[in-house]
């Protein structure tokens, strides 16, 4: 190979090269966990601190959307989370709010009726939805849609019935004594419906958690 044939082949290289890390670097840089594959929302409809029944594509067709899964009878990181996301939904410009939604479901339903998630909202100022299921039957199709929700976000759920003598764990309906474990953050869905970044509940840093939705929102 002559030197001039050398040149050509390694020119052709570079520009390769920097094609190819030109497509890299317009990926979007994310701070959270990254979904990978990201997951597509399923359709739901469940009902709001009001008592209204509230469809998740209707509220939050071509919007970025930040998902908490909490109940109200958890006495330490639940306050914490909701105090979190109040303070990223505060950040946000009126135009960023337009292109959001904020939203928590609960994974207690037996005791996280209307009126819980209301109290609850009024008490910490978070003025997004809080939704739940309208009877916890095993049989009533709104307790299953929840049920579903939870899958679909991969909530680990158990439910720990204490009695005089031993703690059971069961995803069955259950008495008044008992305790909600669960393994679940924060989802970042974005626009077009996929879920894309998770924050764990222990991992919270509301800047980065805030410059997430944002590079969502850029990234329309």
């Amino acid at each position: 190979m002559n030197s001039k044939v050398a040149m050509a082949v390694l020119l052709s290289l570079t520009l390769l090269s920097a094609g190819c890390t030109g497509v890299e670097s317009t990926a979007p840089f994310l701070h959270g966990e990254d979904i990978n594959p990201s997951i597509a929302v399923e359709d739901f409809t469940l009902v709001d601190s009001t008592g209204q029944e509230w469809n998740y594509h209707n509220q939050t067709d071509g919007k970025v959307v930040v998902i908490a899964f909490l109940f109200t009878n958890c006495i330490d990181i639940c306050p914490i989370v909701t105090e979190n996301l109040r303070w990223v939904h505060s950040q946000l410009s009126e135009e960023e709010h337009n292109q959001t939604q904020f939203l928590t479901i609960t994974v207690d339903p037996w005791r996280d009726d209307t009126t819980a998630l209301s109290e609850w909202t009024q008490y910490r100022n978070a003025s997004w939805p809080h939704v739940t299921a309208n009877s916890t039957e095993e049989n009533s199709s709104m307790f299953q849609t929840i049920q579903s929700v939870w899958a679909n976000f991969a909530v680990g759920l158990s439910i720990e019935e204490i009695t005089e003598n031993e703690t059971n764990t069961s995803a069955r309906h259950h008495p008044d004594a008992y305790s909600v474990n669960h393994s679940t953050g924060t989802v970042l869905v974005d626009s077009n419906g996929m879920q894309r970044i998770w924050w764990g509940d222990n991992d919270w840093l509301t800047d980065l958690v805030l410059a997430d939705v944002r590079t969502l929102l850029e990234d329309d």
